[in-house]
């Protein structure tokens, strides 16, 4: 079991970040560089799936797990046949208000994988990529 943190804030208030979060199928419109370029939405809140088609042409499924607007938490978890090898993926959201209208959200993934040598490295570096790029995604949505 591995575990990646990566966190940001933001210029903006916890509850836009949050409804920008919540709207599970609008993560086409906001991920940056292409990074999706399919996306089949199936439900809405907790238990809707996301199913992906990356701009690498990987399919993923992303099920929405869990979701607290009160304590700014979210759940996901990678469900159906998993990539690179992943014997499991869940990752924890947890959205913070600062002073000032700004906001931190900080997200941690935990995997297991077959090799815990160099495919764990290369799937922690795409993991850290795209969590990069998520960031990047929300940081230039709210800023708008």
């Amino acid at each position: 079991m591995a575990t990646i943190t990566d966190a940001a804030e933001f210029d903006a208030p916890a509850s836009e970040v949050w409804a920008l979060l919540m709207d599970w199928a609008a993560i086409i419109d906001w991920m940056p560089d292409g990074y999706i370029q399919a996306l089949k939405c199936e439900g809405r809140g907790p238990g809707a799936i996301r199913h992906l088609v990356t701009g690498q042409g990987v399919h993923l499924s992303e099920r929405l797990d869990a979701a607290d607007a009160a304590t700014g938490t979210l759940e996901l978890s990678l469900v159906g046949e998993l990539p690179w090898g992943l014997l499991s993926y869940a990752a924890r959201g947890k959205l913070d208000e600062l002073a000032d209208g700004r906001s931190r959200l900080t997200w941690r993934g935990t995997l297991e994988i077959n090799d815990n040598g160099s495919e764990l490295d290369k799937v922690s570096r795409l993991l850290r990529k795209s969590y990069a790029r998520m960031l990047l995604g929300i940081r230039q949505t709210v800023a708008q």
